[in-house]
């Protein structure tokens, strides 16, 4: 669960709810969901386990989860007061601990790669933002075309 903390969004150390996320998240070998909204592609859920990830088999048991957010601004919140230091910080620790439990989570803006985060996550300039291995802007272009898409709604 997220909850406010230090001045920030956070997962609790000890929420079962997400640990039981991560577990399942973890078990799953494959699949795929896809939702509309009015008759409308939304969201796309894809979960491969030993996908390829940056280019290489991931033959380690990694889980590749895909988030493709269709049409982005169905997930927008209107009242976010978070800065962006918060959520920088928040993302830091929620992908620590996709990485922990051997998870690569991708999220694409209308099938375009934008963020990784976690186990997969390559970051080479995006390292020196985020101050960690574990978050990869893959293209600086979607992921502010993201942020505006959340901001817009």
């Amino acid at each position: 669960m997220i909850l406010f903390g230090r001045k920030h969004l956070h997962v609790s150390e000890t929420d079962e709810i997400v640990d039981s996320l991560y577990r399942l998240l973890g078990s799953i070998t494959s699949g795929s969901i896809k939702l509309d909204v009015a008759n409308q592609p939304a969201i796309k859920i894809k979960i491969n386990r030993n996908a390829l990830v940056d280019g290489h088999n991931e033959n380690n048991g990694t889980v590749v989860v895909q988030l493709d957010l269709l049409e982005p601004t169905y997930f927008s919140v209107s009242d976010d007061r978070t800065g962006i230091f918060d959520k920088l910080r928040t993302a830091t620790e929620f992908a620590q601990k996709l990485t922990d439990n051997g998870i690569t989570f991708s999220l694409l803006r209308k099938g375009k790669e934008a963020i990784t985060l976690g186990e997969g996550a390559r970051p080479s300039l995006s390292r020196i933002i985020t101050k960690s291995d574990d978050i990869q802007v893959d293209s600086l272009k979607e992921s502010v075309k993201l942020k505006n898409d959340f901001d817009d709604a």
